[in-house]
C-alpha cells in the first residue's frame, strides 16, 4: 500500500484534535432526538434510488429499503457487500475474480444481476467485475431497490440496485476516530470530520484503513484502505455546488476457495490457502464527480453531475483446485495474470418540473458515458501464441502444502490481449400523476444506446451496437397516512455480453436481454419512528440469460439459458417497541425456473432471511444480534444451506467515548460463502472477535 494517504489520515487527526464538541451534543442541543434504525426499512424519507421525482417511500411504487449509515458502523460492517445483504434476498456470491462484490438478488445471480452506484451515478463493471465503493466507514446510508433497475440507471440490475450515498459536508465541526484490533490480525483506523470553510461552503474529510491476516493460510492476508475529501459551496439559497474525490486501493485476500468432495467439505482443507506464494490481487480506484443543483423555483429544479473512475486491476494466481481422493494429491490448474485498465467519464443531466396545482411531478433528462478498458493477459492469442491454453495444471501434497511460485506451472508472457472503447447516450423520463388526494401514477421511461468497439491483438475485433427502450407504469393508493398500497409494471435490459465493455464473436449480433416484471405490494411507516414493514409479491422473467460458464476458467466462456422466471415473496418488518429496544426481520422466499420447469442451477438461493434485535441496557450498553440465512444454492454442486449469527455489545464510556465487542459468527457455523467453481468453495469468516473505540468529538 502507498503510504500518502496514511500520512494524510494522520495529519487530519492531528488538525482535529483540538475539538471537543460531540455529533450528539449539537444534535441535543438543536432539541433533535433521533431514533437509530437497525433494519432495512428506514424512516419515511425520500429516495433518490427509486425515483428521480424526490417522491417518500410511500409515494413509490417499488420496494426500497434503507440502511442507516450509522446502523451499519455500529454492527461494524466494514464492507457495502457486508450491510446490503441484509437487505431482504440478497446474498453475497463474491470471489476475487468479480471484485469482491457481486451480489444475488430475487433469484439471479452475476455481477449484472444488481446494478452498483455511488451516490446514484452507474459505474459500469467490466468483465464480470466490480471494485468500487466498497468501503463503509464514509457511508451516510445504502438505499436498496428491489426488481429490474434499467428504467433508471441503464442496462442490468435485474435483480435491483444498491446505491451507497456517502456523508456530505456539514458546517458545524465534528469528527470521529474508530480503532479496532482483533483475532486474526485483524486492525481499523477509521477518521471523520466536517467543518466550514468561509461563510458558506463546508468540507468533509474520510480516510479509513482496514487490514486482516484472516483465516486461512498462507498468503490469507488482506489490506484496504479508502480516503475520500468533498466540499460543498452553497452559493445561493437555490444554487449548490460540490465535489467529491474518493480513492481506494485494497489489496485483497489471495483466496479462491477450497475443492470440496462430494459436495462436503473436506475438513482437513478449512483453512488452507491453496493458491501460490506470489499470488496477487490488486485493485485501485479513483472517482471524481461534480455536482450543480440549481432550483430555479418551486416549479423548476436542475441537477447535473459530471463524474470519472481510473480503475487498475491486477492477479496473478492459481485459481482452480480438484482433489483426488484416492491419490489424496490436488491440482492446481488456471494459472492467470491478467490486468483491467478501465476510464469510464459520464455526464448526467435532469430537470424536474412540479407545475402549480400539485397534481403532477415530472423529470426528463439526458446521460452520456465513454469507457475504455484494456486487459492484459497470459493467454494464447495469434499475438502471444507462448500464453496460457488453460490445460496447464501441477500436482501437489495438501497434507503437506508447500505454495511454490505461479512459474512452477507456466512462465508465459504476460502482454497486451483486448482493447474496448464504447460510447453511450439515455435519453429519459419520469412522472407521478396524483388522480386524487389518496391515488397517483407513477410512469417512466429510459432509451439507451451502446456502441462497443472492441479490439482482439492477432484476431477481428468486434463491433457491437445495441439499444433497449424500457419502462415503468405503477400506481399508488394511500389507505390511510400511513400505510400505501402500489403496483407496478416494468421492463429491463441486459446487455448480451454481460458488460458494455466486453463481448465476444458469438454474440456480436445478439439483441438486449429482456426482462419482465409484475410487483404488487403495501407498505407502512410511521414518520419520525422506527415503526414500518413491507410486503411484495413479484413475478420476473428473463430471455436468454447469460452466466459465466463455472466450468471454465476462461472469462469469455458463458452459458446461455432461454428463461428463467422468478416468483416469490418479500416481507420486512422493524418495530421500535421503545426507545431502548428493537426487533426487526426480513425474508425474501422464491420459486426459479428455467424454460423446462427445473431449477435452473444458477446457485440462487430459493430462501433467503435475516433477524435481529437492539437492546439498550439503562443508558450506556447496548446489545446488537443479527442471524441471517441463506437457503441451499442449487447447482452441479449444490452449496449447503446457513445461519450465520453476529453479536455486539456497545459500552458508553462518556458523551464522546465508546467501547463495542463485536463476535462475528458467533457459533461458528462452517459455512460456503460462495463458490468459483462448481468444484471449489470460498469458506466463510468463523468465529471472529473484535473490540473497537470510538471517539466523536
Amino acid at each position: 500500500m502507498h503510504h500518502e494517504k496514511k500520512i494524510l489520515a494522520v495529519a487530519v487527526l492531528a488538525a482535529c484534535g483540538g475539538y471537543t464538541s460531540s455529533a450528539a451534543a449539537q444534535a441535543a442541543g438543536q432539541g433533535v432526538e433521533e431514533i437509530l434504525v437497525f433494519g432495512t426499512q428506514g424512516a419515511a424519507r425520500d429516495s433518490t434510488t427509486a425515483s428521480r421525482l424526490d417522491l417518500t417511500l410511500l409515494e413509490t411504487p417499488a420496494t426500497v429499503d434503507i440502511i442507516d449509515g450509522d446502523a451499519i458502523r455500529a454492527r461494524m460492517d466494514s464492507s457495502v457487500l457486508d450491510a446490503a445483504t441484509r437487505s431482504a434476498g440478497f446474498t453475497n456470491e463474491s470471489n476475487p475474480g468479480n471484485g469482491g462484490f457481486s451480489v444475488g438478488a430475487r433469484g439471479f445471480s452475476g455481477q449484472g444481476a444488481v446494478t452498483k452506484l455511488y451516490d446514484g451515478i452507474n459505474l459500469y463493471n467490466a468483465a464480470g467485475t466490480m471494485t468500487f465503493p466498497f468501503d463503509t466507514w464514509s457511508v451516510d446510508r445504502v438505499e436498496v431497490l428491489k426488481g429490474p433497475a434499467s428504467v433508471m440507471f441503464g442496462e442490468g440490475g435485474i435483480g435491483g440496485a444498491i446505491n451507497v450515498i456517502p456523508r456530505r459536508p456539514e458546517r458545524d465541526k465534528s469528527g470521529e476516530v474508530r480503532l479496532i484490533g482483533g483475532e486474526d490480525g485483524g486492525q481499523f483506523v477509521g477518521i471523520d470530520f466536517t467543518n466550514a470553510l468561509g461563510d458558506s461552503a463546508a468540507y468533509r474529510i474520510d480516510y479509513s484503513n482496514n487490514q486482516s491476516d484472516n483465516w486461512v493460510e498462507p498468503n490469507g492476508d488482506s489490506e484496504a484502505q479508502m480516503l475520500a475529501f468533498a466540499v460543498q459551496w452553497d452559493v445561493s439559497d437555490d444554487l449548490v455546488l460540490s465535489a467529491r474525490l474518493d480513492s481506494g486501493e485494497q489489496d485483497a485476500m489471495r483466496y479462491f476457495g477450497i475443492p470440496n468432495a462430494n459436495g462436503d467439505f473436506v475438513r482437513d482443507f478449512v483453512g488452507m490457502n491453496f493458491d501460490v506464494s506470489d499470488s496477487e490481487v490488486h485493485y485501485e480506484d479513483d472517482s471524481i464527480r461534480f455536482r450543480a443543483e440549481w432550483q430555479a423555483s418551486d416549479n423548476f429544479g436542475v441537477q447535473a453531475d459530471l463524474y470519472h473512475l481510473a480503475t487498475d486491476r491486477f492477479w496473478k494466481n492459481t485459481e482452480a483446485y480438484f482433489y483426488d481422493d484416492t491419490t489424496q494429491e490436488l491440482e492446481r490448474w488456471d494459472p492467470l495474470v491478467l490486468g483491467h485498465d478501465m476510464e469510464h467519464t459520464g455526464l448526467r443531466t435532469s430537470f424536474n418540473f412540479a407545475p402549480s396545482g400539485g397534481a403532477l411531478r415530472a423529470a426528463v433528462g439526458f446521460e452520456v458515458n465513454d469507457v475504455s478498458f484494456e486487459r492484459p493477459t497470459n493467454f494464447a492469442t495469434p499475438a502471444n501464441p507462448a500464453g496460457i491454453t488453460f490445460d496447464e495444471f501441477d500436482v501437489v501434497d495438501p497434507y503437506n502444502f508447500q505454495p511454490g511460485v505461479l512459474a512452477d506451472i507456466t512462465t508465459a508472457p504476460y502482454a497486451p490481449d483486448t482493447f474496448s472503447d464504447v460510447s453511450q447516450y439515455a435519453v429519459f423520463g419520469e412522472a407521478q400523476f396524483k388522480v386524487t388526494d389518496s391515488f397517483a401514477i407513477v410512469a417512466a421511461l429510459r432509451f439507451d444506446d451502446y456502441d462497443t468497439q472492441i479490439v482482439r491483438l492477432g484476431r477481428a475485433g468486434i463491433d457491437q451496437q445495441v439499444d433497449a427502450p424500457t419502462g415503468r407504469l405503477g400506481f399508488v393508493y394511500d389507505l390511510d397516512d400511513d400505510t400505501a398500497l402500489y403496483g407496478q409494471y416494468s421492463t429491463g435490459a441486459t446487455h448480451p455480453s454481460g458488460s458494455i465493455v466486453t463481448g465476444s464473436v458469438a454474440n456480436r449480433l445478439a439483441d438486449m436481454i429482456e426482462t419482465e416484471q409484475l410487483e404488487v405490494g403495501l407498505k407502512h411507516q410511521v414518520e419520525g419512528t422506527g415503526f414500518a414493514w413491507n410486503v411484495a409479491l413479484f413475478d420476473i422473467s428473463r430471455n436468454n440469460t447469460i452466466y459465466d460458464d463455472p466450468t471454465s476458467g476462461d472469462p469469455d466462456d458463458v452459458i446461455v439459458i432461454p428463461e428463467i422466471t422468478s416468483k416469490g415473496l418479500e416481507i420486512g418488518f422493524t418495530y421500535t417497541a421503545s426507545e431502548s429496544f428493537q426487533f426487526f426481520a426480513n425474508a425474501a422466499p422464491l420459486n426459479l425456473e428455467d424454460d423446462t420447469g427445473e431449477n435452473p442451477g444458477v446457485y440462487a438461493p430459493e430462501q433467503t432471511a435475516n433477524l435481529g434485535f437492539m437492546w439498550g441496557i439503562g443508558n450506556s450498553v447496548r446489545l446488537v444480534a443479527d442471524a441471517r440465512y441463506v437457503g441451499e444454492r442449487a447447482g452441479a454442486i449444490s452449496i449447503p444451506s446457513f445461519t450465520v449469527v453476529d453479536a455486539s455489545v456497545r459500552f458508553d464510556l462518556s458523551d464522546s467515548m465508546g467501547l463495542t465487542l463485536k463476535t462475528d459468527n458467533l457459533f461458528d457455523e462452517l459455512y460456503a460463502s460462495s463458490n468459483y467453481y462448481d468444484e471449489t468453495w470460498s469458506v466463510g469468516k468463523p468465529r471472529t472477535t473484535s473490540l473497537a473505540f470510538d471517539y466523536r468529538f
